[in-house]
């Protein structure tokens, strides 16, 4: 059976939900698009505001008009959507959760400021990340196989869940569970033009254990995790850098080259 891509998917807004793709131009710092905003306190060291410990950011859907007139649209429980133009102002800096540091602009205060901080119940501010910046944690891409996800859901007993949970931005199939978690060390090849460089695969938190779209925790993913692969092994997909920038687009076939395994 061919490898092929079977799934894209970006985050224009950092932990907010996930936004299935077409096609991403993926470039050395990552998917152009993806993670281009991030959310950050309002006051004091403009804090990043993460996931875990603000799941509420799950129930976010974003719409970033990037290559149009660059309209970002915010989608909140209940219908009410929020739409601008998202002005950068002053320069500031952040720092993910492994402490790297993250330069980018404050977005304005205005309805998208407004929307988001009463929905949070706190100030915050929108972050335009710098050009060439990586909004992503560790590494620029993720990569998973959907045998790997059926594999957690046959441990789940739940079916194969939502792969939103996993926040991957390319989903393989072709390939037979946990295979990739093989390739580190390894170049993929994937269309005519992108190479990506598998690191390792990545360790998961508690982010997973929650719906994807309500933030709410219903599954104990990390528990089914620990069943397949050991206790000391709670992880799932790869980590990869971009040794060629390219297009990528559902469909293309996948090609895995030769290299040393890293560990």
């Amino acid at each position: 059976m061919p490898v092929t891509v079977c799934a894209l998917a970006i985050a224009p807004v950092k932990g907010m939900r996930l936004v299935g793709v077409e096609e991403l131009e993926i470039g050395p710092s990552g998917p152009v698009g993806d993670r281009a905003f991030v959310v950050v306190e309002a006051g004091g060291e403009h804090d990043l505001v993460s996931t875990e410990r603000t799941p509420e950011l799950l129930q976010v859907t974003p719409d970033w008009d990037r290559v149009g007139a660059g309209r970002l649209e915010l989608r909140f429980p209940g219908g009410e959507a929020v739409a601008a133009v998202p002005r950068a102002q002053e320069a500031v800096r952040t720092r993910l959760y492994d402490g790297r540091s993250l330069s980018g602009r404050l977005v304005a205060a205005g309805p998208l400021c407004r929307a988001l901080s009463a929905h949070l119940g706190r100030g915050v501010r929108l972050m335009a990340v710098d050009g060439g910046e990586t909004g992503a944690d560790d590494f620029p891409v993720t990569l998973m196989s959907r045998a790997s996800l059926a594999a957690v859901g046959e441990a789940l007993g739940t079916g194969e869940p939502d792969p939103r949970r996993f926040r991957m931005t390319v989903t393989v199939e072709g390939v037979p569970a946990w295979e990739e978690h093989g390739w580190p060390g390894r170049e993929v090849a994937v269309g005519r033009e992108l190479r990506l460089r598998v690191i390792d695969p990545v360790p998961r938190c508690v982010v997973t254990t929650r719906h994807p779209q309500e933030g709410t925790r219903d599954a104990p993913v990390l528990r089914a995790l620990a069943g397949l692969r050991g206790k000391d092994d709670v992880t799932f997909g790869v980590w990869c850098q971009v040794a060629a920038a390219g297009v990528v687009r559902r469909g293309d076939a996948v090609r895995v080259m030769g290299g040393e395994r890293s560990g």
